[in-house]
């Protein structure tokens, strides 16, 4: 034989709520913690970007100082310790811009703040459906990265350059700025 007994315990509508309560404050915190993976993700992609866009430009600069020696068919010595080219701003790239020529040239750009915005986008990077950026706008997806290279006279050698390759990009409503600096020589003559 079977007894019922009248002391069964269930939980409240106190109970229940308090529970629902701990529940939603645990799924808060993990979705605020999956977004601000999300955020730091793409601000670690675009430093990345940011930081080889910068060596490129430096690399390019390298490389119009060794092909001064020996320039491709149907180009001209640029010889960057001439003097001219100095205290001077460029956009370069590896493949379209890759001289100093006057087209490259950017008059009263000292700083890549001048090249941010504005009706000067001159600097502003465009990527190429091969995954190349270039500063050539034709066909190509405009980005928020900018990229300007200045040759300056050493202070210590006349045989040597400072060349500086700054990358601008927005994120977010904030203008952030990266810069690498290096120092050629005139390996040639020394």
């Amino acid at each position: 034989m079977f007894y019922l007994t009248k002391n069964k315990t269930g939980l409240t509508l106190l109970e229940t709520t308090i529970a629902l309560g701990i529940l939603m404050i645990g799924i808060l915190a993990s979705i605020t913690l999956m977004l601000s993976s999300f955020n730091y993700i793409q601000a670690t992609e675009d430093e990345i970007v940011v930081v080889n866009l910068a060596r490129e430009g430096l690399e390019i600069m390298r490389s119009v100082r060794n092909n001064n020696s020996n320039p491709p068919v149907g180009q001209t010595k640029i010889d960057i310790f001439s003097g001219s080219y100095d205290n001077q701003s460029y956009v370069i790239d590896s493949s379209v811009n890759a001289t100093l020529s006057p087209g490259n040239y950017l008059f009263g750009v000292t700083n890549i703040s001048q090249c941010s915005g504005g009706t000067n986008t001159a600097c502003t990077l465009y990527l190429t459906p091969a995954g190349r950026y270039t500063h050539d706008p034709t066909g190509n997806e405009r980005t928020s990265f900018s990229r300007l290279i200045i040759i300056a006279p050493s202070p210590d050698y006349s045989y040597e350059k400072i060349i500086t390759s700054t990358v601008s990009w927005q994120t977010k409503n904030k203008i952030s700025t990266f810069s690498l600096e290096t120092r050629l020589t005139d390996w040639q003559t020394q």
